[in-house]
């Protein structure tokens, strides 16, 4: 089998009959000797999309959460059931209260958005959960979670509207425990992002920080540019192009503008993200 990443769960989904997407991300990373999934999506994706897509959660090594929402942690207990004795990567803020401010009907409501397991609940189902505070490697070295991402750019901030709960108060969150991933694959770096509300670039500089990234091969995943202005878009599309990336596949909270525009900016790099895509790194 090549070594590759297939998108399991994302908010379109291609022509394949059969795959679902929803709201959410999910991927699975397949080298040789080791298989690890990055996030889960909101799980329905993660169930329905099996059949098809035939990967096997009994057999993945481990499960990293890129933050404690609940559209990449939905999956959790289905992964659970297959593989008990997982070990799931993740930073101690995932598991932290989360909301997000809506306006319906003319209120301001604070929906819950949070992880869907607890610590305890992973445990009680037979999990490891191993708390990533620090860049980590695993698989011999050729995959990095990122750890914490240090906020360097000035119009990268994360978004308001989100909360955290601390000490029983939700304030603002500024998102502590938005991690990534980078793999060493032949064509060279693959990052995956979850949502990156940290900042896309912010996470790209961090990654540079630790690994370097003068060969980037694909960036895939979600990088929150929804709602951005137009000048923040350009900048963080500028900033993208100065790492040059050989292949664009990101998505899910990624905004239909900012794909439209980063299909204009690099047509032959683009790839239109969806579920059930596979990937060869």
């Amino acid at each position: 089998m090549p070594e590759q990443i297939t998108i399991i769960a994302e908010n379109r989904c291609g022509l394949s009959r059969g795959l679902i997407a929803e709201h959410g991300f999910s991927a699975l990373i397949e080298l040789e000797g080791f298989h690890l999934l990055f996030d889960t999506g909101q799980g329905f994706a993660l169930q329905q999309n099996q059949p098809l897509l035939q990967y096997d959660l009994a057999k993945i090594n481990g499960l990293v959460l890129s933050h404690g929402h609940y559209d990449h942690t939905g999956g959790i207990i289905h992964v659970l059931e297959k593989n008990p004795r997982l070990k799931i990567y993740l930073h101690p803020a995932a598991f932290c209260r989360r909301r997000v401010k809506k306006e319906l009907a003319g209120k301001v409501l604070e929906l819950d958005i949070g992880i869907t397991l607890s610590q305890k609940q992973m445990e009680e189902r037979g999990a490891e959960p191993v708390f990533v505070e620090k860049p980590l490697e695993l698989a011999g070295g050729r995959i990095l979670i990122s750890g914490p991402v240090p906020l360097k750019v000035d119009f990268e901030k994360p978004e308001p509207g989100f909360l955290i709960e601390q000490n029983g108060n939700f304030i603002p969150d500024n998102f502590p425990d938005d991690l990534a991933l980078a793999v060493r694959g032949k064509n060279g770096i693959s990052v995956l992002f979850g949502c990156a509300h940290r900042g896309a670039l912010n996470t790209l500089n961090r990654i540079h920080e630790i690994w370097g990234l003068e060969k980037l091969d694909l960036l895939i995943g979600g990088t929150h540019l929804v709602g951005r202005s137009h000048e923040e878009l350009e900048k963080t599309i500028d900033g993208l192009a100065r790492f040059n990336p050989a292949r664009i596949a990101v998505g899910h909270c990624t905004g239909d503008q900012a794909l439209c525009r980063l299909a204009q900016r690099f047509p032959d790099r683009f790839i239109f993200p969806a579920s059930g895509l596979k990937l060869q790194i």
